[in-house]
């Protein structure tokens, strides 16, 4: 009787976890604050410092946006400008959270919290959310 409570309870635990989702950023502390030319220079300056910084942690980014791509009707990419015309940060972000960009254009003033994952030609966000300032 003792194992089959076990293996029940185990299945559960298993499918829990599998079927877990993502948690929302909105709720969730970030770990530095930054705009996205001084986050593109500090990439740019000492990739393994930056990493150390910002690598998987939340961050928020303030900057302008160069750019709102839609992928395939469930991302939505919104690119922030920098002073360095090849590298920007790259924000991506669940169409379901992306209901809040509609507000924005290209040009305007946005502060957005992601999970940093890395530097390729433009630094990599997330699981983005808009935040409200």
């Amino acid at each position: 009787m003792a194992m089959l409570v076990i293996v029940i309870a185990a299945g559960w635990y298993a499918y829990s976890e599998y079927n877990r989702k993502p948690a929302d950023l909105s709720s969730v502390y970030a770990g530095a604050h930054t705009n996205a030319d001084s986050l593109v220079a500090m990439y740019k300056k000492d990739e393994q410092k930056a990493n150390e910084l910002y690598l998987g942690k939340a961050i928020d980014v303030t900057g302008f946006i160069a750019e709102i791509i839609n992928q395939q009707e469930t991302m939505v990419n919104i690119l922030l400008s920098t002073s360095d015309d090849m590298h920007r940060v790259s924000c991506m972000m669940n169409v379901k959270r992306a209901g809040g960009i509609k507000q924005y254009n290209q040009g305007d003033k946005i502060t957005i919290r992601g999970i940093c994952t890395g530097y390729l030609l433009d630094v990599e966000l997330n699981r983005c959310v808009v935040v409200d300032k």
